[in-house]
C-alpha cells in the first residue's frame, strides 16, 4: 500500500484593477521578493474561505466574486497545493502596509520583470484568461523551480 501524503494547502489572489494588479513586496522574508496576497488553511475553511480571510488580513479589502484561475501543486521536502485566484471586484479601503510586507499596484504587463517567487513567475502568462490551469513543480527549498510543467485545463 502506498504511503497517503499531507499537502500543505494555500491560496493566492489576484486582484486586478484598471491594467494594475495587487501585489505585496515582502519585507520580513523570502528577499524583497513579489506576491500576491494569499496564505494558508485555517481548521474548516474551503479553499474561497481561506483566500477572502487571507486577502482581507493582509490588505484590509473584501474580495467579491474571486474566480478560481489554476491550481499549482509543489514539490520539495515537503508538498503543497496552491488554489490560484483572480478578480476584479472589491469594497473596503486598502491598509498602507501588509503584515507580511508594502502593498503595491503592478502594471500587468511589468508582472513579468518584477522579482517573483518562479513558480508564481511561470503561471503568470496564465491569469485572467477564460481558463483553468494546473501547474506541478519541483522546487528547492529556497523556492526555486527545478523542473516544471503547466498545463490548461
Amino acid at each position: 500500500m502506498k504511503d497517503r501524503i499531507v499537502h500543505y494547502n494555500s491560496t493566492a489572489c489576484y486582484l486586478k484593477k484598471d491594467n494594475e494588479v495587487l501585489m505585496i513586496k515582502f519585507t520580513k522574508k523570502w528577499g524583497q521578493v513579489y506576491a500576491p496576497p494569499g496564505g494558508k488553511f485555517e481548521s474548516g475553511e474551503t479553499p474561497l474561505d481561506c483566500i477572502i480571510r487571507e486577502f482581507y488580513e493582509e490588505t484590509g479589502l473584501t474580495l467579491i466574486n474571486p474566480r478560481l484561475q489554476g491550481i499549482s501543486y509543489w514539490h520539495a521536502s515537503t508538498e503543497g497545493i496552491i488554489f490560484i485566484y483572480t478578480a476584479e471586484e472589491y469594497r473596503g479601503e486598502l491598509t498602507k502596509t501588509s503584515t507580511e510586507g508594502n502593498l503595491e499596484w503592478i502594471k500587468i504587463d511589468d508582472l513579468l520583470s518584477i522579482k517573483q517567487f518562479d513558480q508564481n513567475e511561470k503561471f503568470t502568462p496564465y491569469l485572467f484568461k477564460d481558463e483553468l490551469f494546473e501547474g506541478k513543480f519541483l522546487i528547492d527549498d529556497k523556492c526555486k523551480a527545478l523542473k516544471y510543467e503547466i498545463r490548461k485545463m
